[in-house]
């Protein structure tokens, strides 16, 4: 696998976890919502190079060719890479990432930012995962 590829990963993690430390209380309600948007599109950028990192690690050291982050995901199941919660909480992961790309409303945003936190416990066992398995 790239290794800069698995290092930007890596990078944009920790970046998310720092935004995430937030204690969003501190704030007035402009700025707090000012720091949300940050923390989502933190989120964005993190799952964008996690499923791209993933697809890599499947090529390089499965020989699979997958295109979407969804056959990712279900990919990275079917080997034993995922169990079946954290498959699951991939896919929700990648719906919430849709939501937010896709469509805006505030009620979408309330019901994902309290998700972040366990996103980020998730793609950080993954990325874990792909540290210590030799290709």
């Amino acid at each position: 696998m790239a290794v800069r590829k698995l290092e930007e990963f890596e990078k944009a993690l920790r970046d998310f976890s720092k935004a995430l430390e937030i204690n969003l209380s501190d704030f007035p309600q402009e700025i707090r919502d000012v720091i949300e948007s940050g923390q989502i599109q933190k989120f964005e950028m993190c799952f964008e190079l996690f499923w791209k990192t993933a697809k890599e690690f499947l090529r390089d050291k499965e020989g699979i060719d997958v295109v979407s982050p969804k056959r990712v995901i279900k990919t990275l199941f079917q080997l034993n890479y995922l169990t079946y919660e954290e498959y699951e909480s991939a896919i929700e992961m990648l719906d919430s990432r849709n939501y937010l790309s896709h469509v805006y409303r505030r009620e979408l945003v309330d019901l994902i930012l309290p998700k972040l936190k366990e996103y980020y416990s998730l793609m950080e066992k993954i990325l874990e995962t792909f540290k210590n398995t030799e290709i």
